[in-house]
């Protein structure tokens, strides 16, 4: 039987924490190792995850729970809970989500019949105690997938919902990094789904909750945005040195364009991506667009031009004869 280590950053969540571990230590699946990562949070959300404890004793041996001496932000903490986890596989589920009854045992069952380094599931977002319709898994091509998480915006960066073989995080040291704690996800799943293989189950096997207005995506800050900058200028530095063919760039740069938007909708100084990113785009087009983002043409107007260069790239590598 895999093992499978659910890993969890605890911060800020005593209104969810319990609704998410019990979610966790009900799950029908037994050989299931559990890591939470206090981040030094403020409020009762230890305390009540080791109250919740006393109620699955044959869970209790299973779990660790890690303190931070301080507190270093989503990105150590998930971090710290990848390098004391010891399963064949990881799943992520963020503390104020939840996991239908049966999510490790279809998981872990795809892992054990496809040998996959990735295994996808679906999902349904949590509104005020309600699920909504199921998100099944992209059903394209591992090099499409990565080319479309990485034009961004087309499909989520999400790390919930699936689970990853451990064995080629440690073989590529696939790792987090302090301080990027927005879009943390995005530069990590790339490298990923650069080296690993996926399969697909659509069933749902998370529960995302959006009705809880203190976390990081609903809080875009300036602060938050550096880190996504960040995260981008990670993922130009991980190509250049990997991507010796060079077909995951292009896709990149479309990806760039985004980091401009958002800064222009955020009121951002974009001498501030300029200095995050570090990178001159080789595609004249793009260079173009965020030359009129930066001179001020509104961004609904720039989106014309943007959106029909993104939607033209991903017809093209789709077709059978698509070049990238």
């Amino acid at each position: 039987m895999l093992k499978i280590s659910i890993l969890t950053p605890i911060y800020g969540v005593e209104k969810y924490i319990e609704q998410c571990a019990r979610s966790l230590f009900e799950q029908s699946y037994a050989s299931i190792e559990y890591i939470f990562v206090d981040d030094c949070t403020p409020d009762k959300s230890i305390g009540i995850l080791q109250a919740l404890l006393k109620e699955y004793p044959e869970r209790a041996q299973q779990v660790r729970i890690i303190h931070h001496d301080r507190n270093r932000g989503v990105g150590a903490a998930r971090q710290t809970a990848l390098m004391a986890a010891t399963g064949d596989y990881l799943l992520f589920a963020d503390s104020d989500d939840m996991l239908p009854e049966d999510t490790v045992e279809k998981l872990a069952g795809k892992a054990v019949s496809s040998h996959a380094d990735l295994i996808d599931g679906g999902y349904r977002e949590w509104y005020e105690g309600k699920a909504g319709r199921l998100q099944k898994p992209f059903d394209v091509s591992d090099e499409k997938l990565l080319k479309l998480l990485v034009c961004q915006n087309i499909i989520t960066n999400r790390l919930w919902g699936r689970i990853y073989k451990r064995s080629l995080i440690m073989e590529h040291r696939i790792f987090f990094e302090e301080g990027i704690n927005y879009a943390e996800d995005l530069f990590w799943n790339a490298q990923f789904m650069f080296y690993g293989k996926k399969v697909n189950i659509d069933d749902a096997v998370y529960y995302y909750r959006t009705d809880n207005e203190n976390s990081y995506n609903h809080n875009i800050s300036e602060k938050n945005l550096l880190s996504y900058f960040k995260s981008t200028r990670r993922l130009i530095d991980f190509f250049e040195q990997n991507d010796k063919e060079h077909q995951y760039l292009r896709a990149t740069e479309i990806g760039i364009v985004n980091a401009y938007r958002w800064a222009a909708n955020a009121q951002v100084a974009f001498e501030k991506v300029d200095q995050a990113l570090a990178y001159k785009p080789k595609s004249c087009l793009i260079r173009l667009i965020i030359k009129l983002i930066k001179k001020g043409v509104p961004v609904k107007k720039v989106n014309l031009i943007y959106l029909a260069y993104r939607r033209l790239y991903t017809l093209l590598i789709s077709a059978p004869s698509a070049v990238s």
